[in-house]
């Protein structure tokens, strides 16, 4: 389940209740407890949420959301641009719907995604096509999708092509359909840049070994290869080099190559529209620091100010991580040969990154003690329910004394 919560006085705040700083505040309720503190997000207590709903439930800040939003796009300043949220990291709905109501456009990865923005009437105009595995139905689908409130046929803002094979079924599709009134699709090929950046392995994107984009080489012969073509535009040039990115190092290698591949294009009077860069920013889950928002939108902008290009921004957790938490109910605890587990009702099924990834979600009580005795807090592991050994969220986590029913929020 998941609900988000509406108030336009307030934002989250931040403290560290065991060495993190979770995404929501700690906030004084005298009314409710003379000895306690709770967690609540835009003034709505999440154990009311929790009682209403149930658990395992997701609670999003819609203030956050808009903060988030606003601070990335304020940041790039003057430079022409759209920010293009990334659907898979949340197909809620309602979030979607209210992210188009702020101006943002949608960067998808398969045809289920165009049918959630269809569903909440998002026009093709505003929805870039990613992702190494776009079939035929997908694309043909992609290319007929309506402009809605003008009728006909428009398709999408941008294919990103990610292969020679899927090019060639762009090319065939857009033929078929140019006998039908159809236009020639704006295409890109996504290139790989070959800048080492993520924050794991496995969401490492931008290197010469991984499965996503083209070489430059292989990518500049089928620029040439179509210059000429009837059946699709060349319009833009597309990269993303990996997720939860903590540094600016990365990303500024990466422009910089993309600024010569452009020239390079230029050169063989090949004009490109976009500049799609992706997204990838860190978000701070423990220690760690990544850049602001801001910080991130700056550098973007000073880089691609000269290139004489529309940016396209593929941002996605950098929104709606910090605007998001998990609330979960303890169902046990128990001892194994000195061991303490905490058995709650969530499950890698529901929030999959710390069995995946090894991820560190910082996880907290909804009421806690003001003079907790901080020698009380032994380490525990928190599990969920899945027959699975990795179905865990954290390992020797210093939670604290709790007992079956109390309320706790996974960062």
């Amino acid at each position: 389940m998941s609900h988000s919560i509406d108030s336009s006085s307030r934002r989250l705040k931040y403290v560290d209740p065991a060495s993190f700083t979770p995404h929501f505040g700690w906030k004084k309720n005298d009314a409710r407890s003379a000895t306690g503190q709770e967690v609540v997000c835009e003034g709505v207590p999440l154990d009311s949420v929790a009682q209403r709903f149930g658990t395992p439930t997701y609670v999003y800040s819609r203030a956050a959301i808009d903060d988030a939003y606003k601070e990335l796009h304020s940041g790039l300043g003057a430079l022409s641009h759209t920010l293009c949220f990334a659907v898979k990291s949340n197909g809620n709905l309602s979030i979607l719907n209210h992210l188009a109501k702020l101006g943002s456009g949608f960067d998808i990865v398969s045809v289920g995604e165009l049918h959630h923005l269809e569903r909440i009437g998002v026009r093709g105009d505003r929805i870039v096509f990613s992702g190494v595995g776009k079939d035929r139905h997908e694309i043909r689908e992609a290319l007929t999708y309506p402009v809605h409130g003008r009728g006909g046929r428009a398709g999408i803002l941008l294919f990103n092509a990610e292969s020679e094979a899927e090019l060639d079924i762009l090319v065939e599709e857009a033929a078929r359909l140019a006998g039908r009134g159809g236009r020639s699709p704006a295409a890109a090929i996504r290139v790989n840049p070959d800048v080492q950046a993520g924050g794991h392995p496995h969401i490492a994107t931008g290197r010469h070994e991984h499965k996503f984009g083209l070489d430059w080489s292989e990518a500049k012969r089928l620029y040439l290869a179509h210059r000429d073509s009837k059946w699709i535009s060349w319009q833009g040039i597309s990269a993303h080099i990996g997720s939860q990115i903590t540094t600016l190092i990365p990303f500024r290698r990466a422009l910089r190559r993309l600024a010569g591949f452009i020239g390079e294009l230029r050169h063989a009077r090949i004009e490109l529209r976009y500049l799609d860069v992706g997204g990838g920013l860190g978000v701070r889950y423990s220690e760690q620091k990544p850049p602001t928002r801001t910080e991130y939108a700056r550098l973007v902008s000073r880089m691609v100010r000269r290139l004489g290009v529309h940016l396209l921004l593929e941002p996605g957790r950098s929104i709606i991580a910090p605007a998001s938490v998990l609330l979960t109910r303890v169902v046990y605890t128990k001892m194994n040969r000195g061991k303490t587990f905490v058995v709650v009702d969530s499950a890698m099924n529901d929030l999959m990154r710390p069995a995946l990834y090894g991820a560190i979600h910082p996880i907290t009580r909804i009421v806690r003690e003001r003079k907790e005795n901080d020698a009380r807090r032994q380490p525990v592991d928190i599990v969920g329910p899945v027959c699975e050994t990795g179905d865990c969220f954290l390992r020797d986590w210093p939670l604290g004394e709790v007992k079956a029913g109390d309320l706790l929020a996974i960062w």
